[in-house]
């Protein structure tokens, strides 16, 4: 049975970007999913920013824009005691059209290529799926379900069974990328524990998602994306007739039976006549921030879900997903090329781990930004006390510091530097070229954004094109690796860049940069494909 190079398991938005990415490298995968349609749970509701940038990149941007939310609507939050109460505060946040005039206007380097964008897990996954049915590199078997798998020093056996039939099938493959969810099967079949913890005082939650025209009632107090009324949530899916309700438990045992009625339980909660017009679908979760113990065993690699688990508050579950699947996808690649060495894969936990880490405590920052706001609230401070509150700690879905500013300061692939680390805060992006961080985005003189400029494979930026960029270049030849070589006669972006060349990994991250090419090209190319 010859190999397929890469297993993909798992074709949630997670494991559909990996299979993207790969094919991107030209590597085939087989990608397998016990489902046959795609989602019908809202599990996100928002793409951000640096998931648009790879998703500009796969050359997949403007079909989940179209799928999306229309540009023309803001993100706003509205805080307030409930439908039947007071409003407490409202943070508001750009429309995609504004956020291109933002974008246009502030070209200093601090701003994404893409702005986020509003869109439903059930919206995103059909465009993906269409893509990756598209690509004559990804062969999607849906009803395939993944059990087990036993690896040696050539590949990887994964046993699975046919959902239809109970058959089992037997795959053979160099690699395997578990994108298989917070249940992962593939997690536990190669023995990797988890580490986390629970929230307190929310034990549980109840979703009820349901269309409605009665804006009336749900504008009482605005037009919104988010709506937090601390004992509920509601989310506007698609500014029309489509929202997501989540009740939070007060108690552990409250959901323990689902609400017989949900669209009279929702009145009941709200304490209001609003009409629904069909519930879609109801479900009971329970809040909590889990993160893998390992990302990797042997030649098996976790991504999304099956690797870190956390609560939605700033929407990064899967937008760290999708930053793991482009991290394994171009690193495996390498190695099915022929041109990746063996310290890639100790590199994907090295890079991967820490930024869920990272990713996982903003998250729980963000929600204790909830429960302080209800605790003011239920102690009887002012409504104006808890207003500023919430204004002075703000940032859900606004740190640009955690979307675009992660470093990989510990990577085995970096060329790392001895100087000061730039400043840093999860806050905000600072535009820098720090090996091991993403490079800022900036529109050219011709108003081309210059992470166009960017191969699928390595990419030397010179802003030189002296012959400085030679000797690099030449090392990467006699090593195989592709290297894109990108003259920028910009001087805007070269000051923003500061140095005159970088060399960036087809994630974008800055792999090695200097203003002369390095004493030693072959060390480098060495370290940053991973055989140093």
């Amino acid at each position: 049975m010859d190999p397929v190079p890469v297993l993909v398991v798992g074709a949630g938005p997670v494991g559909m970007v990996t299979a993207l990415a790969l094919a991107r490298q030209g590597v085939p995968c087989v990608v397998v999913d016990q489902d046959f349609e795609t989602s019908v749970h809202p599990k996100l509701d928002y793409v951000n920013s640096r998931s648009m940038e790879f998703f500009r990149q796969l050359g997949i941007a403007d079909d989940v824009r179209s799928a999306g939310v229309g540009p023309e609507h803001p993100a706003d939050v509205i805080w307030s005691t409930g439908l039947a109460g007071e409003p407490i505060t409202t943070w508001e946040l750009p429309s995609v059209a504004e956020e291109r005039r933002r974008i246009a206007e502030h070209n200093d380097g601090s701003r994404p290529t893409e702005p986020g964008q509003r869109i439903s897990q059930i919206e995103l996954e059909p465009v993906l799926r269409a893509h990756c049915r598209r690509s004559p590199l990804i062969d999607l078997r849906c009803g395939l379900r993944f059990d087990s798998l036993a690896q040696d020093d050539d590949g990887v056996t994964s046993h699975l069974v046919d959902v239809m039939t109970d058959d089992r099938v037997r795959l053979r493959s160099r690699y395997v990328i578990g994108c298989d969810g917070a249940s992962s099967q593939v997690r536990r079949a190669v023995g990797i524990g988890e580490e986390g913890f629970d929230v307190p005082g929310l034990p549980g939650a109840f979703m009820v998602h349901f269309k409605s025209r009665d804006l009336q009632t749900l504008h009482r107090h605005g037009r919104f994306w988010h709506y937090f009324a601390f004992r509920y949530i509601i989310i506007a899916q698609d500014e029309a007739d489509t929202w997501t309700a989540h009740v939070n438990g007060v108690h552990p045992a409250e959901f323990d039976t689902p609400p017989a009625d949900p669209a009279a339980f929702l009145r009941e909660t709200m304490q209001t006549e609003l009409k629904i017009d069909k519930v879609l679908l109801t479900s009971r979760w329970r809040p909590g921030f889990m993160i893998a113990e390992r990302y990797r065993e042997g030649r098996v690699l976790l991504a999304g879900d099956s690797a870190h688990r956390m609560f939605p508050t700033g929407a990064y579950g899967m937008n760290t997903g999708v930053g793991d699947a482009v991290d394994a996808a171009w690193k495996i690649a390498a190695l099915v090329k022929g041109f990746g060495g063996p310290a890639l894969l100790d590199s994907y936990e090295a890079e991967r781990r820490p930024a869920g880490l990272r990713t996982m405590h903003t998250s729980h920052r963000h929600l204790g930004v909830h429960l302080k706001a209800g605790e003011l609230l239920r102690g009887g401070a002012p409504l104006d006390t808890v207003a500023a509150f919430l204004q002075d700690e703000r940032g859900e879905n606004e740190y640009r510091g955690i979307e675009l500013g992660h470093r990989y300061n510990d990577s085995p692939v970096v060329c790392h530097e001895d100087a000061p680390e730039p400043p840093y805060s999860p806050r905000a992006y600072t535009p820098t070229t720090w090996p091991g961080g993403r490079p800022p985005s900036l529109l050219l003189q011709d108003g081309t954004p210059i992470y166009d400029l960017f191969a699928p494979s390595f990419t030397l930026v010179d802003f030189a094109g002296d012959g400085r960029a030679d000797a690099l270049l030449e090392a990467a030849a006699a090593q195989g690796l592709p290297v894109g070589h990108t003259v920028v006669t910009d001087t805007g972006a070269r000051r923003t860049w500061e140095r005159d060349l970088v060399l960036l990994r087809p994630d974008h991250h800055v792999a090695w940069r200097g203003d002369e090419a390095p004493e030693d090209p072959a060390a480098v190319i060495r370290r940053v494909r991973g055989a140093a």
